[in-house]
């Protein structure tokens, strides 16, 4: 099929209909095809700029390299469909089930995906930009890595157990989102909203989580080994048995964290605010507290072997059973601390 030669809507739906699935190059600007039945055709490089598509069965239909741009997808059925490298500039794609569907390399600027079930869809290196909306989508268990979302509206997405290891996220709008064992290693989420997020036992290894806002959002037995924490805000947060070590928590807020159980081991947490924080069992192992305000935090039976406390601020901190063998606490108070049972620097026991 040449790409000048121009096809009506009905035209390509009598020869659809007498067994003819290749219409490769076809031109089909402003079409009306909403609810026909196209399953397993052929559109590939096909210009559909401003189509009706709605509704339209387009199951396993090859639509890479198309141009969809001001096209109209909502509730359009793109079950395994083939759109790689398409092209979605101002497309509506409100609730269209892409479930299994392959996006890689696809440009998506102003689109609206609010609803749209993408599960088990292959994102990769897909750029969504300019606005693009992806409000209470559906992505379980989709691939999204190298995708680039900055500064896109993702609020009460469903991202359970997705890969989106080095995905550009800065700036985007996760709060509310569902990221349960989603696979974010060496991800930029600098500056993103995680507000009451959900990424337990998410992977988070070496993320850049620089200033985000992770304000009571559930990091529960997840994996933050190595991230960049920098200026981040947990407030509130649930990061029980969290995996922390190496993290760098310079300065950050963690009033009231609940940390019981997490590893912190070598973890950097100069100057962090831990007031009231729940370190109960917590490892902090060679961690650095230098000037940390764990006023009132809870750290009954936390290890905080090699530990630097220096100048760190423990006014009426829990450390009952705690162990501080080799930790440094020159310049800390260690009045109106509890320390029944704890083991000091020195190895005795606080009777």
């Amino acid at each position: 099929m040449k790409a000048s030669e121009i096809f009506s809507a009905n035209k390509l739906l009598r020869r659809y209909a007498k067994g003819e699935r290749s219409f490769s190059e076809i031109n089909l600007m402003a079409a009306q095809l909403n609810a026909a039945n196209l399953n397993r055709v052929n559109l590939s490089y096909a210009n559909l700029t401003g189509a009706n598509l709605s509704k339209t069965r387009l199951i396993c239909a090859n639509l890479s390299g198309a141009d969809l741009s001001h096209a109209d997808l909502s509730q359009a059925i793109l079950i395994e469909a083939n759109l790689s490298g398409a092209s979605f500039t101002q497309t509506l794609l409100v609730q269209a089930n892409m479930s299994g569907a392959l996006l890689s390399g696809s440009v998506l600027s102003q689109a609206d995906l609010s609803g749209a079930n993408l599960t088990g869809a292959s994102l990769i290196g897909t750029s969504l930009l300019n606005g693009s909306k992806l409000i209470e989508a559906t992505l379980i268990g989709a691939t999204l890595s190298r995708a680039t979302l900055s500064a896109i509206d993702l609020s009460g997405v469903n991202l359970t157990r997705a890969i989106l290891s080095e995905s550009e996220l800065g700036g985007a709008n996760l709060s509310s989102a569902c990221l349960i064992r989603a696979y974010l290693n060496r991800s930029n989420l600098s500056g993103a909203n995680l507000m009451g997020a959900d990424l337990s036992e998410a992977s988070l290894r070496n993320a850049n989580l620089c200033v985000a806002n992770l304000t009571r959002a559930n990091l529960q037995g997840a994996d933050l080994e190595g991230a960049n924490l920098n200026g981040a805000q947990l407030s509130g947060a649930n990061l029980k048995s969290t995996n922390l070590k190496n993290a760098n928590l310079n300065g950050l807020i963690l009033h009231e964290a609940d940390l019981r159980l997490a590893d912190l081991s070598q973890a950097n947490l100069r100057g962090a605010n831990l007031t009231g924080a729940n370190l109960a069992g917590a490892s902090l192992l060679e961690a650095d507290l230098r000037g940390a305000n764990l006023s009132h935090a809870n750290l009954k039976g936390a290890g905080l072997l090699l530990t630097s406390l220096k100048g760190a601020n423990l006014k009426g901190a829990n450390l009952c059973q705690a162990n501080l063998i080799g930790a440094s606490l020159n310049q800390t108070s260690l009045d109106e601390v509890f320390l029944e049972g704890a083991i000091l620097p020195n190895g005795a026991t606080y009777a």
